[in-house]
């Protein structure tokens, strides 16, 4: 997590997802017809998250992250600024996965269009970490949608089809099959409260995540944010990678996730150490991210308006 973003572009092994019995006719039950929307455009599923095409002032179509833990939006790469024509002005520090920080500038009043359609005019954060995500990815990535977009919209992410909507936050009525889970949003990201069992047998502890579609991961969790929050032994080791610097995680199976009525079992987690998640210092008992991996495998409204997160299960042999 990062005062601008938080990334991890490595990809979750295979987990088990399931719903628990009050949820179990939930599945397979995706196919109600969508509430009215103001837009809707077709994004790319890459490396766990949500790709989608965009320009920038009047730029050729760039590639941008869809990202609910970006608390700014934001650009790459300070020499695709300057070819597009921004005037970028210096503001100050941000401060990214890792210990360390970076200097930030910022391009004030941007159009953001989709589909040629203008979805938001606001502010760009300049980061100079395109090279690197290059290199990870095996592709560019020009820049990250973040909270701008779901504090204007009710924004629909649905996996069939590879489909994004964005609604109306005024007119907006949900009556599918999903159920919701309330969701928080605390310095501009979106928490939710569930329960995980680190260890087979072990107790199921309270935790707080920031629900990330900038992570390509399933779950981090911050060790020791809670007394029973530690690594099982059995782990190997991992990176990530953040706007100031990557750090290195401990990669382990959780054996039990609960977010409201879905349980997922054996589900690889990412364990950072607590000074690698800065907003740690800003979200109030904060004890992890949920991730893309996740929240992927559903049909997910983020309602930050109506403090909820809407998850709706999918039939995946039609994606």
């Amino acid at each position: 997590m990062t005062q601008t973003r938080f990334l991890i572009l490595f990809l979750a092994a295979t987990m088990i997802v399931g719903l628990a019995p009050k949820a179990a006719g939930f599945e397979g039950e995706g196919n109600t017809t969508p509430p009215s929307c103001v837009h809707e455009s077709v994004y790319e599923p890459f490396a766990g998250l949500v790709l989608m095409s965009v320009t920038v002032a009047d730029s050729p179509p760039l590639d941008f992250v869809i990202d609910t833990g970006a608390t700014s939006s934001s650009v790459t790469d300070p020499l695709l600024a300057w070819a597009l024509g921004l005037e970028v002005k210096e503001t100050g520090l941000a401060r990214g996965v890792g210990s360390g920080a970076t200097r930030v500038s910022v391009a004030k009043d941007t159009c953001i269009r989709i589909d040629g359609v203008e979805v938001l005019r606001t502010s760009l954060v300049v980061h100079d970490i395109g090279t690197r995500l290059a290199a990870t990815t095996g592709r560019e990535i020009h820049g990250f949608i973040g909270s701008e977009l779901f504090e204007r919209y009710v924004v629909e992410i649905n996996p069939v089809g590879s489909r994004m909507l964005l609604h109306d936050p005024e007119t907006f009525d949900y009556r599918g099959p999903g159920f919701e889970v309330p969701l928080e949003v605390v310095d501009r990201r979106p928490v939710v409260s569930g329960t995980v069992v680190v260890r087979e047998g072990g107790k199921e502890v309270p935790v707080r995540l920031v629900a990330d579609t900038g992570s390509g991961r399933f779950l981090a969790l911050i060790t020791k944010s809670r007394r029973h929050l530690k690594p099982p032994a059995e782990q190997r080791a991992g990176a990530s990678i953040g706007v100031v610097g990557d750090t290195t995680v401990a990669l382990a199976l959780t054996q039990q996730l609960r977010l409201g009525s879905v349980v997922a079992r054996r589900v690889e987690t990412a364990w950072m150490e607590a000074f690698g998640v800065p907003a740690v210092r800003n979200i109030e008992n904060l004890h992890g991210i949920l991730g893309n991996q996740f929240l992927g495998s559903f049909r997910t409204f983020y309602d930050y308006r109506g403090g909820r997160l809407i998850l709706e299960p999918v039939d995946r042999s039609a994606r």
